[in-house]
């Protein structure tokens, strides 16, 4: 009887062993990756977006660093609304742009009071010989 529970006991450390993804796949989702290249790594230091919403308001900033020799930010905001299990784009998108190493910008949007909304950010930056991109969410 200890022959058969060690002769198991070893075949089934063996599996497991071997093959540590079969342990440990069945409950991993893939990520996905907004960055679109890695460039960006290196032009675009910080992306940092914030919304809040208050009734029929949303209140957003936006914060971008860049290394130094970047002399070109364009970011692209859109509002996004939770609706039907998935976020969807709500409104149109807008724009603010900057010459310098920095992009800082706030406002307000109207939104339908009592639903969620986030805020997605895209950004392109430039320094005349390189560019990249970078994709961030709001909370």
């Amino acid at each position: 009887m200890k022959k058969i529970i060690t002769v198991f006991l070893l075949v089934f450390a063996l599996i497991f062993s071997a093959s540590p993804t079969l342990a440990l796949n069945h409950d991993v989702a893939p990520v996905e990756i907004e960055h679109e290249s890695e460039i960006n790594l290196i032009l675009i230091t910080a992306v940092t977006p914030s919304l809040t919403v208050s009734n029929s308001t949303a209140t957003f900033r936006l914060t971008v660093s860049c290394i130094s020799s970047v002399n070109n930010i364009r970011a692209t905001l859109q509002l996004q609304q939770w609706s039907n299990g998935r976020w969807n784009n709500f409104g149109s998108s807008w724009t603010a742009t900057s010459s310098t190493s920095h992009l800082s910008t706030n406002g307000t949007r109207p939104v339908e009071a009592g639903r969620s909304y986030r805020l997605r950010v895209t950004v392109v930056a430039s320094n005349g010989s390189s560019s990249g991109s970078a994709t961030a969410y709001s909370g």
